[in-house]
């Protein structure tokens, strides 16, 4: 009991240290770095406080539990004696009438009852440790035979007569489905525009609209009414990438990030790229504040464009 009290004692010293430490050398160092500076609860004396009073319980929970068994010996020398024959005759008693749990637990385990053990004890001793030839578990082998079983028939099934679908055909597959289903989407989709199928917008609003997108996101390399800035001239018949509505758009969705143009495709929906795109068609011909001079080559409509659709063809593009 004092060698207890010796030890409760010097643990609340060193912990007594310890906190005051930590606080002398928090004041000493107002601005640690951010590598060497120890986590905040660390630096908080309320955690040794805690920790502290965590160990007095243990140690109050230990004291009191040597001192109730110290009692109960007193009173009761054979009090132990006895609960230890208890639990051994209630041992022997399951034993020799298992319930059906214990008998299912006992099958799969294939234990050896404690009663049982001399027949298996192994000769050879170290040092006064004995082994006990225990076979494996029974679930364990016949685990281990069903994997054996379940590989031949993967064997025959996936690699001998082909039922089964290996892991690369399954993934072609799925990609054909993925594919069908985009296909399929796009089909239903209002937004399935591409530069192969886009077609130039007549109506103000669609101009509107596009006007709007050209002057948030265009007019700080084109100027607000076309006439070029960092990037090209919109205004006038030449053109650095090609003419035509389809230019346009396939210009505004991948960009020309060789000359600095980014891609919108992220950015803005097919439809809006329509918009835009047939906004700046609308600007061929206008006159700029200040025209930045021409760059390119003039561009016309071919014959064949023309023909079939006069009022949608009538488009250019140019970055």
């Amino acid at each position: 009991m004092k060698q207890i009290i010796k030890t409760i004692q010097a643990i609340f010293i060193l912990n007594l240290l310890s906190v005051y430490a930590i606080a002398q050398e928090t004041q000493e160092t107002q601005e640690p770095t951010k590598a060497s500076q120890p986590p905040a609860w660390a630096m908080d004396g309320n955690t040794y406080l805690i920790g502290f009073l965590v160990l007095i319980l243990v140690a109050t929970i230990i004291v009191l539990y040597k001192i109730n068994v110290k009692l109960i010996t007193t009173i009761s020398p054979n009090a132990f004696v006895n609960i230890r024959k208890q639990k051994t005759n209630s041992t022997l008693e399951k034993e020799k009438n298992p319930s059906l749990m214990s008998k299912v637990s006992s099958r799969l385990m294939g234990s050896v009852p404690v009663t049982q053990e001399a027949d298996i004890l192994l000769d050879h001793d170290y040092d006064g440790i004995k082994e006990l030839d225990n076979n494996l578990p029974p679930w364990w082998k016949w685990g281990f035979y069903a994997t054996i079983l379940f590989s031949f028939v993967y064997l025959i099934g996936y690699h001998v007569t082909g039922t089964g679908k290996l892991q690369l055909e399954e993934y072609n597959d799925e990609l054909a489905l993925a594919a069908k289903a985009k296909e399929e989407r796009m089909k239903n989709s209002a937004e399935n525009i591409t530069e192969e199928n886009v077609t130039m917008l007549t109506d103000a609003g669609a101009i509107s609209k596009g006007k709007e997108i050209f002057t948030k996101n265009c007019a700080a390399c084109h100027a607000a009414d076309g006439g070029g800035m960092v990037g090209p001239n919109l205004t006038d018949e030449y053109w650095l990438h090609g003419g035509g509505i389809k230019n346009i758009f396939k210009t505004v969705t991948y960009g020309v990030p060789a000359k600095g143009m980014i891609s919108w495709q992220s950015q803005l929906s097919p439809k809006q790229i329509q918009e835009v795109s047939s906004f700046v068609w609308s600007l061929q011909g206008t006159k700029a504040a200040a025209p930045k001079e021409q760059e390119g080559e003039k561009w016309t409509e071919s014959s064949t464009a023309s023909n079939t659709d006069s009022s949608a063809t009538a488009q250019a593009t140019k970055e």
